[in-house]
């Protein structure tokens, strides 16, 4: 049975995956005892925590496991928990909220590099770009994206995937825009994406290449947990709750399918993991 506590206005899941997500810009809870931020983006990314947990069903369904997972409930007006503390909220209460965020990322973390010495983790949000394709961001922004191979290939290091070449043996290229990179396996199922085998790059240079918790908590540390921010456009992935259900299935698929490339893990698998979660 899966273990899953709300406290200080985020939800846990306590995971038996080397699936790491988490949902900072899905909440609407708007406590009357902690003031409302004065500057930044306050804009609520819809449905991004309903599709979280659909993504969780759909792992429990394919593989009959959890990943850990990390949703804020208390609403971005409040807190923007994809920021440095210095730029996340204006009211110290806040910080309350804040920090159990970011130590429950930390602990599932510590629990992955434990038990199974490598994973994923995915920072889950909205976006309502014209072009209408997933973005997968690695901290490589549009203008990195268009580079040449031999260029593009020089950024590994800068990206949240820095340490993936560790455990796949694919090139840091593949790994982000071939044909088994996440957004090349959306798009063979109907989910256009970028980076992608035939969409490298935005032509309207509207793309989130990642941000705070993608920086904090993927590769760039060197560790053995790479991060991906994805951003789901509003039509087709988070305006209806069957569309939910359809996307969530077809990124749980690309994600068993891009472990088992690239982190060298089959997540259906029994032999690699047996803990239930407690």
């Amino acid at each position: 049975m899966t273990n899953n506590s709300t406290k200080n206005y985020v939800k846990y899941y306590e995971g038996n995956l080397p699936i790491i997500l988490s949902a900072p810009h899905g909440g609407d809870e708007k406590p009357t005892d902690i003031k409302t931020r004065k500057k930044g983006i306050f804009e609520k990314d819809d449905f991004t925590f309903e599709l979280t947990e659909e993504i969780i069903k759909q792992f429990q369904k394919q593989v009959n496991k959890t990943p850990y997972c990390v949703i804020a409930t208390i609403s971005r007006e409040k807190v923007d928990i994809n920021r440095n503390i210095t730029d996340a909220f204006f009211d110290e209460k806040a910080s309350i909220a804040y920090n159990q965020f970011h130590s429950l990322i930390k602990k599932a973390r510590v629990q992955v590099r434990k038990e199974f010495k490598k994973g994923l983790y995915f920072d889950i949000h909205g976006q309502s770009h014209s072009h209408g394709f997933i973005e997968f961001g690695y901290l490589l922004n549009n203008d990195i994206l268009k580079l040449k191979k031999k260029r593009l290939k020089k950024y590994k290091n800068s990206s949240s995937i820095k340490t993936l070449s560790n455990f796949s043996s694919k090139s840091f290229i593949k790994q982000v825009k071939g044909k088994n990179s996440l957004g090349s396996l959306m798009s063979k199922k109907g989910f256009k994406s970028i980076p992608s085998k035939h969409i490298p790059y935005t032509k309207d240079e509207n793309y989130f290449e990642g941000a705070f918790n993608t920086f904090k908590y993927g590769s760039l540390d060197g560790g053995v947990i790479n991060g991906i921010q994805v951003e789901f456009p509003y039509k087709n992935c988070r305006d209806s709750k069957k569309n939910r259900k359809k996307c969530a299935k077809t990124f749980v698929k690309a994600v068993i399918k891009f472990s088992k490339i690239h982190l060298g893990i089959d997540l259906k698998s029994n032999l690699y993991n047996c803990r239930t979660p407690s």
